[in-house]
């Protein structure tokens, strides 16, 4: 099953994309995302409305739709897929700069899975990887090795950190348009079909997943 973990709706300021403009384009083609999950920047939203939406617009196009949240903290951006109660009541999502270790294993801890985003492009995590490693333990399970507007070499670093460290190796495109230079450049293969995010989370922390790259090369920024 391929799934995006990382696109960004008109509900992140940096965006004017709706989401049925991806699930369109994830539907088709040679080889169709199974799953989207739209991880918008400092939010996660809860309005029924637009769950319903979601739902209608996942059943439409056959592509299941997923809620995440990019988080900003003290390292960079975090990627958090499980997102709970207990964890919207202990963190403000919408701050900047939360305590990366603090929310890593507060994430873990709930069940989810926190994975940080381009860990070496305007990131602190790429170098202290070792040294969250040693400090989290499982808590720190995965990173985006492959991000889809990444330079080649900082995927490369990324995959090498992954090697290196043992952590399991996952992709998202971190489309902010629907354009192919945005969007259905990379995403995570998973081994197994998923219904639910507790479903995701839970092939993410067995680490059934890898990169997986569309044919057109995933653009690199100059």
């Amino acid at each position: 099953m391929l799934i995006d973990l990382h696109v960004h709706t008109t509900l992140s300021s940096d965006s004017n994309v709706l989401p049925e403009s991806y699930l369109e384009a994830a539907s088709q083609g040679p080889t169709p995302l199974g799953a989207i999950c739209f991880t918008e920047h400092r939010l996660f939203p809860t309005d029924p409305d637009l769950d319903r939406n979601y739902a209608d617009l996942a059943e439409r196009f056959g592509v299941r739709i997923f809620k995440g949240i990019e988080a900003d903290t003290d390292l960079g951006h975090l990627l958090i897929f499980g997102v709970t109660r207990e964890l919207r009541r202990r963190f403000d999502l919408e701050a900047r700069m939360h305590r990366a270790q603090l929310m890593i294993e507060m994430v873990h801890g709930e069940g989810g899975v926190a994975i940080p985003a381009h860990p070496f492009r305007d990131s602190g995590y790429g170098s202290r990887l070792d040294d969250l490693l040693a400090r989290l333990g499982p808590a720190l399970s995965a990173i985006e090795a492959i991000n889809g507007q990444n330079t080649h070499e900082q995927n490369v670093a990324a995959i090498m950190a992954c090697e290196k460290l043992g952590l399991t190796a996952v992709a998202g495109s971190d489309a902010h348009f629907a354009s192919t230079k945005w969007f259905m450049t990379c995403a995570t293969q998973l081994e197994r079909e998923v219904a639910t995010v507790e479903e995701l989370c839970a092939e993410l922390r067995a680490g059934r997943a890898r990169p997986f790259q569309f044919h057109h090369p995933y653009p690199a920024r100059a």
